[in-house]
């Protein structure tokens, strides 16, 4: 966004608020509530901001920032990456050498960025959600050659004030339904 001086970059929500204060009339500012997006997080509304090219003026409202603002959030709730992918060692014991319980034929190096790349796309449906919220899924599909021809199941720790991923998998002979959902097998949580 550009300030009302038509030449003031604003790149944060902070500087929005401060600019915002500025106009006549005044705006109090804007908060994350505003956008009933629960799943925007604060890196999200700079980053969208700071692209966006509207330039502020006096008689200006609120509303009409928020829904110039809306469309580009919207996007970055579906696309932005998270944060950090890290892996549960919980996993460990599926993969070869581990404890018992079903196995991969190969190990994690080769197995997890195939699992990354499962939850990826799926990312926008997690953060819509969890609404806000630190939740758990389980993504479940006919698996990848390590699978060893089995299914794989895909348990997905989303943390909302990291906007990050946690996750590990497992080969998986029990699976009746492909779904991301909250329990697994469960009903598919919404496109």
């Amino acid at each position: 966004m550009i300030g009302k001086d038509q030449k003031t970059k604003i790149e944060t929500l902070n500087d929005l608020n401060t600019a915002l204060l500025k106009l006549s009339p005044s705006i109090t500012g804007i908060d994350s509530s505003m956008f009933q997006m629960p799943a925007t997080t604060l890196a999200m509304m700079n980053a969208v901001i700071k692209a966006d090219t509207t330039v502020l003026r006096d008689g200006i409202t609120r509303a009409e920032i928020l829904n110039k603002l809306k469309p580009a959030l919207l996007i970055q709730i579906n696309t932005r990456p998270a944060s950090a992918y890290t892996y549960d060692t919980h996993g460990d014991k599926h993969f070869p050498g581990g404890s018992d319980g079903s196995k991969f034929t190969k190990d994690k190096s080769t197995v997890n960025p195939k699992l990354v790349a499962f939850i990826t796309p799926v990312l926008g449906r997690i953060r819509r959600d969890a609404k806000g919220k630190n939740q758990s899924y389980y993504l479940t599909n006919a698996g990848i050659p390590e699978c060893g021809g089995k299914h794989l199941t895909i348990q997905v720790d989303f943390n909302y004030a990291n906007d990050s991923i946690m996750y590990h998998g497992y080969p998986d002979a029990s699976v009746t339904v492909y779904s991301l959902s909250r329990a697994k097998g469960g009903t598919a949580i919404p496109t």
